[in-house]
C-alpha cells in the first residue's frame, strides 16, 4: 500500500511540474503554429507512405520513379520535421528580436546576407564566450546594437513596410526561422560579422552593391 502510495504521488507531481511548461508553450504562438507545422508534415508522410505501399502492391519496384518519389516527399517532409523541432524551441520574442536585428544589418540586401547575419547570432548564443540567448548577445555592451531588442525599433520596421507597400519585416522573419531550423549552411564557430576583418579568420567576404550603396561583409572565425 506504501508503495502505491508513493506512486501515486510522484505521479501527481511529475503532472504538476508539466503543467507549467506545457501552458508557456501554448501561450507561445511559434511553439503552436510548430506544432501545427509538425502535423501536417506527418499526414504528408502518412500519404507518401500508402502511396509506396500501394504501388509495391501494384508490382512497382523500390527503384522505380513513382516509389522514389513517394519515398523522397516522405524524406522532404522528415526533413521539415526537424526544423520545426528545432524552431519550436524559440519564443515570439526571440524571433522578433533575430529579424529585427537582421532588417538593421542586412535589410535591404540579399536573402544569403539576411540568413548569414541571423546564423551568427545563433553561433554567438552557442558559443559559451558569449550570452546564451538571444536578447543577451544583441544587448551585450560592445557588440550589437542593444535597440535592436526594443518593440519600438520592430515596429518602426513594420511602419515602414506600411507606408511603403514593401515586405521588409516578412523577409527578415523568413531569414531568421531558416536559421533557428538549421537551415543556413554556416560552420558553428563563424561567430563575427562586419565591414572588416576580425577573429581568427575569414570564413567568406561577400561584396553587395544595391545601386545606392556599396559594402563588403565579413563572416569571420572566432
Amino acid at each position: 500500500m506504501k508503495k502505491i502510495l508513493i506512486a501515486a504521488l510522484l505521479c501527481v507531481s511529475m503532472i504538476a511540474a508539466m503543467v507549467p511548461a506545457a501552458s508557456a508553450a501554448g501561450s507561445n504562438s511559434n511553439y503552436t503554429a510548430c506544432m501545427t507545422a509538425i502535423r501536417e508534415q506527418q499526414a504528408v508522410q502518412a500519404q507518401a507512405h500508402l502511396t509506396a505501399e500501394t504501388l509495391r502492391k501494384k508490382g512497382y519496384s523500390d527503384s522505380s520513379v513513382y516509389v522514389q518519389a513517394a519515398k523522397s516527399t516522405w524524406q522532404e517532409a522528415q526533413a521539415a520535421i526537424q526544423g520545426y523541432w528545432k524552431l519550436a524551441r524559440y519564443t515570439d520574442e526571440d524571433i522578433r528580436i533575430l529579424a529585427t536585428t537582421v532588417y538593421y544589418e542586412a535589410g535591404g540586401t540579399t536573402e544569403q546576407l539576411r540568413e548569414y547575419v541571423a546564423q551568427v547570432v545563433l553561433n554567438r548564443v552557442a558559443d559559451s564566450r558569449f550570452p546564451n540567448t538571444i536578447y543577451g548577445v544583441i544587448t551585450q555592451r560592445g557588440q550589437y546594437s542593444g535597440n535592436y531588442a526594443t518593440a519600438t525599433a520592430t515596429q518602426a520596421i513594420k511602419d515602414k513596410d506600411a507606408r511603403n507597400g514593401t515586405y521588409n519585416w516578412q523577409t527578415c522573419v523568413t531569414s531568421a526561422k531558416k536559421a533557428m531550423m538549421g537551415q543556413v549552411d554556416m560552420p558553428s564557430n563563424v561567430i563575427f560579422q562586419a565591414n572588416f576583418k576580425q577573429g581568427t579568420g575569414v570564413w567568406k567576404t561577400i561584396y553587395f552593391n544595391s545601386g545606392y550603396f556599396a559594402s563588403t561583409s565579413y563572416y569571420c572565425y572566432g
